[in-house]
């Protein structure tokens, strides 16, 4: 993946059931799960949790980058940015951008990708900068 070129990692949409069910089990606020509240919020609606949103995006990004490489692990979230609400019938597409790649010690480098989640409009709802550890091969590795 090379620097400086954005990666579209694809689409999913997101149905008013799936957001309820997900707030449900995860973030029960009322505006997440309770339409008629909902309706009377500062939202006008359901909107998706920004666990679920940020849940969409990294299921985009593995599909369509990270099963290519060895990731050991995640290492930090340095940002995330909630930007716009997430209703159901939104279509949102996940996109990266390779920022940097650091030796971290034998076998392993440091990648820092920075994401954005745009929804149908291409209005990004989501930034993030993420950190992971992946394995590398260097020369001195056979």
């Amino acid at each position: 993946m090379p620097f400086d070129e954005e990666i579209v990692c694809g689409s999913y949409a997101v149905s008013e059931q799936e957001i309820i069910e997900f707030g449900t089990q995860w973030d029960p606020q009322y505006f997440h799960v309770d339409p008629e509240a909902a309706a009377h919020s500062t939202f006008g609606g359901v909107i998706a949790s920004g666990l679920h949103t940020t849940s969409i995006f990294q299921r985009l990004a593995v599909q369509a980058i990270y099963t290519r490489y060895d990731v050991i692990a995640g290492r930090e979230i340095r940002s995330l940015r909630f930007l716009r609400p997430v209703r159901g019938g939104d279509v949102l597409t996940a996109s990266v951008l390779l920022h940097s790649v650091e030796p971290a010690r034998r076998g392993r480098c440091l990648v820092t990708i920075m994401g954005t989640l745009r929804n149908q409009e291409g209005v990004p709802v989501l930034t993030l900068e993420v950190d992971s550890l992946v394995r590398s091969q260097t020369l001195s590795d056979g």
